[in-house]
């Protein structure tokens, strides 16, 4: 579904000159800029000229410029800090659009916006480069008199395949939050956009804390499904969170789920390489499953990355005998000795 999505984005866009804009929420039907929206709600926007408004922004943002910066360079960077402007956001790579239509509103279908770069209608603008994530992005921007665009096709994402296409994106065409938001305005951006993500994810963690600590065995159990149920929305709305998925495996791990938490491991390691928490926490699973070598090789890449697993192992379990007897598994003596037994 990912690949027909993106075919059917290149075959709609094969026939012309498009430039591309990715929204993670097509439930409106205007394509519009900023300044637009922030007038839309106290002015009839079509009894009033959007330039002249950006022209006494320009006059007064070159009271605090001491560089010298023609009005596009200015709006480029307005744009770039949050300001409002009237350029709309686009891109010339399609996949890039594709990024913005699904990193948000996880449960909301997207859209991809195909717009062509000639048009008497409005003007097709390159940004400056000064702006670190300009070439990233490949951003160009559109000028248009009224602040609205028609767009030539719009082509929805659902909003069950957004989290796949994300994952495609970043394994195969090295397009991720970090790289998308390759500066440090970037990140308190997405630091804004994500504390949803933390809340849900701590939420989540309260919730397993207590089933933990429970001994009733209703309640342990409805306190691991809430504890998932927080984590699944934590990566709903930060689909790169490798922390939640971490943390999720150990519910599922808990739970007696091993497949379903190595499935989550999985996710949490391709997500972050140096995670060395969830690949011990892999280990750990691989030992119920009784893989050893599989448990072996995670448990010394966690120990190569400085994780003391004896610990970690102990805190878990009390001892690799105690493991043992609750398991009734034998452990090789190689793996054995690496958790902290004579």
């Amino acid at each position: 579904r990912v690949l027909a999505k993106i075919a059917e984005i290149a075959e709609k866009s094969a026939d012309g000159d498009y430039i591309y804009r990715g929204e993670s929420d097509k439930s409106h039907d205007e394509v519009s800029s900023n300044l637009y929206r922030e007038y839309k709600e106290d002015i009839k926007t079509e009894h009033f000229d959007i330039e002249v408004v950006q022209d006494e922004i320009l006059r007064e943002a070159r009271e605090y410029n001491t560089h010298t910066m023609d009005n596009l360079e200015i709006l480029t960077e307005l744009q770039h800090y949050g300001g409002k402007t009237n350029l709309i956001d686009f891109t010339t790579d399609y996949l890039v659009a594709l990024f913005f239509a699904c990193d948000g509103n996880p449960n909301k279908p997207g859209r991809v916006i195909l717009l062509q770069q000639q048009s008497e209608a409005y003007k097709v603008v390159r940004p400056s480069r000064t702006v670190p994530r300009v070439g990233v992005q490949k951003s160009i921007f559109v000028q248009a008199p009224n602040g609205v665009v028609v767009p030539a096709t719009v082509v929805c994402i659902p909003a069950d395949l957004k989290g796949y296409m994300l994952d495609h994106l970043r394994k195969h065409h090295d397009i991720s939050t970090k790289t998308i938001y390759n500066d440090l305005l970037g990140f308190i951006e997405k630091r804004r956009i994500h504390k949803s993500a933390y809340t849900e994810f701590y939420k989540g963690l309260t919730c397993q804390n207590h089933a933990n600590s429970t001994k009733d065995p209703a309640e342990k159990q409805a306190g691991y499904d809430k504890a998932i149920g927080h984590y699944t929305e934590s990566i709903e709305l930060n689909p790169e969170y490798s922390a939640a998925y971490n943390n999720r495996g150990n519910v599922y791990a808990d739970k007696g789920e091993v497949d379903r938490a190595i499935q989550n491991y999985n996710k949490a390691i391709a997500l972050n390489a140096e995670n060395a928490i969830a690949y011990y926490n892999r280990g750990r699973a691989w030992l119920h499953m009784k893989e050893w070598e599989n448990a072996k090789a995670d448990l010394n890449t966690a120990k190569n990355m400085k994780l003391n697993i004896v610990v970690a192992f102990h805190n878990h379990y009390g001892s690799v005998e105690t493991f043992e007897a609750k398991h009734s598994v034998k452990v090789p003596e190689d793996i054995a000795a690496l958790l902290g037994r004579d």
